[in-house]
């Protein structure tokens, strides 16, 4: 008998060796937490596991996206948590690495000393299951966090460290999917429960390092980024909101308008958006807008290089904002860039007045031979100021060319063969007959 109760006893240590987590898992794989006073691993059953694992989501979610089977692959280095509660309470834990394929294989360590079944038992009949995946490199980026010890061990998952200066930094590691339910023979099937947003700025300063901050309703996630050589900004942002109406995103201090878009988990958005400024039409121009540029679509531009951007084509300088005594206009009057030409005064209203609108239309805006008061309107204080700087005032403009001094033409008739012109040599009017050939240029009324 009691030889027999000692082969008995061995049996039983051979069943239930007593080994610490730290056997089962490497110091990177989790951290002690110190809130619960956890000092060290606590003493349990360790098993053996090798579990399948399949993904669901977006193709696009990792690089590693098998084109045969259509299915999204895993990296070198991806490890998965399986945590859980058996039926009788006991915890367990423990820290996978994946092998090839689904194939994930490590040791998980029980809180219940005595268990003595497999693990594929311990989790189909848990009372509580879960595995997430950790993609490699996720304890560099601080979005994942592992912390405990032992069966202990939980996840957090902080989406305010979830930015990324690359996508594909945030395509390989700041995926959150998980599994909350384990199938004999299948293993665990993967849910992503996050969003991936790719976001492109363009309108920004060239080359230069510009903060970004997005709110997804409750927590802020923010970082910097450098744009390229065009002054655009790429960057990934990861979510849990679903409803990107709800979120709120600035870059270099700009407010960029989201679009209204319902996420689906597991999904990368890819979204263009522009930081300049809405174009502002020239019929809200303002006194601080005289000197820039109108494009043919009747907005203001900055200069010829933001109207090209924009798609358009800038044509005419603003010179005067004002509305006083002008039928013709109701804001404001601007030169086009270039003359039209040398030609008699009759051929001047042609140019301007019908050929101008037709062959370089301006939306919601005029092209006429400017009258007498009109060009003292665009020479005055409200306007340029004085001849030489209407005159000179082009200079500088892609495309451009300053007034010639020179004669040109008003609208203004004086009696029935002559009409006003004005020299910009001496800043005087004269009445000339309108045989006589003078420059041309063509005024824009908005």
């Amino acid at each position: 008998m009691k030889t027999k109760n000692i082969f008995k006893a061995l049996a039983m240590a051979m069943l239930m060796p007593a080994m610490l987590l730290t056997t089962a898992c490497s110091n990177d794989d989790f951290t002690a937490n110190n809130d619960n006073n956890v000092t060290t691993a606590k003493q349990g059953y360790t098993l053996p596991v090798t579990v399948n694992v399949t993904r669901e989501g977006d193709a696009t979610m990792r690089a590693t996206y098998n084109e045969s089977t259509h299915k999204l692959g895993f990296s070198t280095g991806d490890k998965l948590l399986v945590k859980g509660r058996d039926n009788g309470l006991n915890q367990f834990a423990g820290i996978l690495t994946w092998q090839s394929g689904g194939t994930f294989s490590g040791t998980i360590t029980t809180e219940n000393t005595s268990y003595t079944g497999t693990a594929d038992d311990l989790f189909k009949n848990a009372m509580f299951i879960s595995a997430y995946l950790l993609p490699a490199g996720y304890d560099s980026k601080g979005f994942i966090k592992v912390t405990g010890s032992g069966y202990q061990m939980y996840s957090t998952y902080d989406y305010t460290k979830a930015f990324a200066l690359t996508k594909a930094e945030a395509v390989e590691h700041f995926t959150k999917e998980n599994a909350d339910s384990y199938s004999s023979g299948t293993g665990f099937a993967l849910a992503p429960s996050g969003f991936i947003l790719n976001f492109t700025i363009t309108g920004l300063t060239p080359s230069t390092e510009v903060a970004v901050a997005f709110t997804n309703g409750t927590t802020t996630t923010s970082g910097k980024v450098t744009t390229d050589g065009s002054g655009n900004a790429t960057f990934a942002i990861s979510t849990n909101s679903a409803n990107i109406e709800s979120c709120t995103l600035t870059v270099g201090g700009n407010n960029i308008a989201l679009p209204s878009t319902s996420l689906k988990a597991g999904y990368i958005y890819n979204i263009t958006r522009s930081a300049a400024s809405a174009a502002k039409a020239a019929a809200e121009a303002t006194a601080e807008d005289k000197g820039k540029l109108i494009g043919t679509d009747g907005n203001i531009y900055a200069d010829v290089a933001a109207a090209t951007a924009a798609g358009t084509t800038a044509v005419a300088k603003i010179i005067y904002i004002g509305t006083t005594g002008h039928a013709t206009y109701s804001h404001g009057l601007a030169l086009a860039l270039t003359d039209e030409g040398n030609m008699a005064w009759g051929a001047a209203m042609t140019a301007c007045n019908t050929t101008k609108n037709t062959s370089t239309p301006v939306t919601d805006a005029t092209w006429l031979l400017a009258s007498k008061d009109q060009w003292d309107y665009m020479l005055g204080t409200n306007g340029a100021g004085s001849y030489t700087a209407l005159r000179d005032g082009f200079s500088g403009i892609s495309g451009a060319s300053n007034l010639q001094s020179g004669f040109y033409w008003s609208s203004t008739k004086y009696g029935s063969d002559n009409a006003w012109d004005y020299y910009f040599v001496n800043g005087n009017w004269y009445d000339r007959n309108k045989f006589n050939t003078n420059p041309v240029r063509a005024c824009l009324a908005f």
